[in-house]
C-alpha cells in the first residue's frame, strides 16, 4: 500500500513517526513495556527512513510500517513538547502535521537534554551513534532532516515573526506537553519557535 508514497510525504510520515517514539520514551508516566516498543521503533527508523523516501523497496516500507504502528502504541504513555509545538502550526497555517513535527523535533529534544542525559544515552545507543549525548541525537535529527529533505527552519514552511505569538499561546494550550519530561511554560513555547524560525 505505501511502495508508491511519494518522497515528501514518506519523510514526513517517517519523522513523525520517529517524533511519536522518542516523545513516548521520553514522556514522564512510567510504563516500560512503552519504552521498549519506542526504542525498537527508532531502531528501525534509523535504518530504514532514508532508504524508504530515496530507493523504496519491500523491506524498509515494511520496517516504516511496524515503526510507525509502534510509535502509535508507544504514545499511549504520553507526548510531548514537539507536538505541542506542531499542533498549532497545523490549526494556524495548515502545515502538514508530520512536517510540523520534522521540523521541530530537533528544537524540541534540545530543550529537554538538561536533566534526561540517561535517557539520551539510550536513545543515542539505539540509534546507532558512537557519541551517545544528547546533543549528539540533536546533531543526528538535523542531519537526517538533511537526508530527507526536510528544511531545518520554520520559516521555510512559511512562519513568521508575526505569528510567534498566537503559536506559544496555541502551543502553551496544547494537550501534549503535560506528559513531557519537563514542564514547558508559554514562555518556552516561544523562545523554541524563535529559535527554530
Amino acid at each position: 500500500l505505501t511502495m508508491d508514497l511519494p518522497p515528501f510525504v514518506t519523510a514526513a510520515t517517517g519523522m513523525d513517526a520517529l517524533t511519536h517514539n522518542m516523545e513516548a520514551f521520553l514522556a514522564k508516566n512510567y510504563h516500560p513495556i512503552c519504552d521498549g516498543i519506542a526504542l525498537e521503533g527508532m531502531r528501525l527508523i534509523a535504518k530504514s527512513l532514508e532508504t524508504a523516501v530515496k530507493k523504496p523497496d519491500l523491506p524498509s516500507r515494511a520496517e516504516m510500517l511496524l515503526a510507525s504502528m509502534m510509535g502509535a502504541i508507544a504514545f499511549q504513555k504520553g507526548l510531548g513538547v514537539v507536538h505541542s509545538l506542531a499542533h498549532p502550526l497545523s490549526s494556524l497555517l495548515d502545515t502538514h502535521h508530520g512536517l510540523a513535527n520534522a521540523v521541530n523535533i530537533p528544537y524540541g529534544m534540545e530543550f529537554n537534554i538538561a536533566g534526561f542525559e540517561d535517557k539520551f544515552e539510550r536513545i543515542a545507543a539505539t540509534l546507532g551513534l558512537s557519541n551517545h549525548s544528547g546533543e549528539a541525537v540533536v546533531n543526528y535529527l538535523f542531519d537526517l532532516n538533511t537526508r530527507v529533505e526536510i528544511p531545518h527552519k520554520l520559516r521555510d514552511i512559511g512562519v513568521k515573526p508575526e505569528h510567534l505569538d498566537t503559536l506559544a499561546d496555541l502551543a502553551f494550550a496544547d494537550f501534549a506537553h503535560p506528559n513531557n519530561p519537563k514542564p514547558v511554560s508559554r514562555a518556552d513555547f516561544r523562545q523554541l519557535y524563535e529559535t527554530a524560525l
